[in-house]
């Protein structure tokens, strides 16, 4: 049989994952990756991959949980695609994000607030809504008791039916809280939302579509909350950033009491 070490760095990933009986969803869980981000790296597709320190850090991340050493992983992969793996001191982040970012985020808040708006003003204002039948109207039209001619139709089978349309889910926010000065990158349902150098004392509310990736070079700089409910920590000083937070799974990341 052929030394492992013949292996390219993808081939031996997906080897060292078949070998522990691990799928590709059960890795990316662990990793708080997406299968595609581990089916692109055994593909040898590294250009899929988020750019910059984020793309060494799954290489990094995956490699670690399959069982291989990360920075030898690390080091094979730079050397077949050198382009595709830059060092750490040629990564850029992005500028800061335009003032329409910030107000469609701002727009996102406000929405989701304004039912909670409309049910307070519907119970704190006073409502008369009292009607008596007039005897001399046909079947089905009421009559104010002032007088005023004001119809309303009753349909037959009484009141007008429920709509059946779908409930909107409920919005999920996350709140990012940075602690101290770092680099940040955030990637929501695809498109790059943050990417730029953050403040300590930022706080950035981000409603959850389907996913959110959290991408940056400390973990321990940004804390987070959930609908206000604390989350727990995304890693020691130091450590690179690199989670993904999904509408299917964010209940995992919640600290519990």
């Amino acid at each position: 049989m052929a030394d492992h070490r013949s292996l390219d760095p993808a081939a031996r990933l997906r080897q060292a994952r078949e070998a522990k009986g691990m799928s590709h969803r059960q890795v990316a869980d662990a990793t708080k990756l997406s299968v595609r981000a581990i089916e692109s790296l055994e593909r040898d597709c590294l250009r899929e991959l988020p750019e910059g320190i984020y793309r060494r850090s799954i290489v990094k991340a995956v490699a670690r949980e399959v069982g291989l050493n990360p920075d030898q992983i690390l080091t094979e992969f730079a050397s077949l695609h050198p382009a595709d793996l830059p060092t750490t001191a040629s990564v850029v982040m992005a500028a800061e994000p335009k003032a329409a970012s910030r107000s469609s985020k701002f727009f996102a808040l406000f929405s989701a607030a304004l039912p909670l708006i409309g049910g307070v003003i519907y119970f704190v204002m006073p409502i008369t809504r009292t009607l008596v039948t007039d005897t001399s109207s046909k079947p089905g039209v009421q009559l104010q008791r002032d007088g005023a001619a004001k119809a309303e139709v009753i349909p037959v089978g009484g009141f007008a039916p429920v709509s059946t349309e779908a409930p909107r889910p409920a919005p999920v926010v996350v709140t990012l809280t940075i602690s101290s000065r770092c680099q940040l990158r955030v990637v929501a349902d695809g498109n790059e939302i943050i990417g730029r150098t953050v403040e300590q004392g930022e706080r950035l509310p981000i409603e959850l579509g389907d996913e959110l990736l959290l991408l940056g070079d400390n973990a321990s700089a940004v804390q987070f909350s959930i609908n206000g409910q604390a989350g727990r920590t995304l890693g020691e000083p130091g450590d690179v950033l690199s989670t993904r937070i999904g509408r299917d799974d964010y209940q995992d990341f919640l600290v519990r009491y």
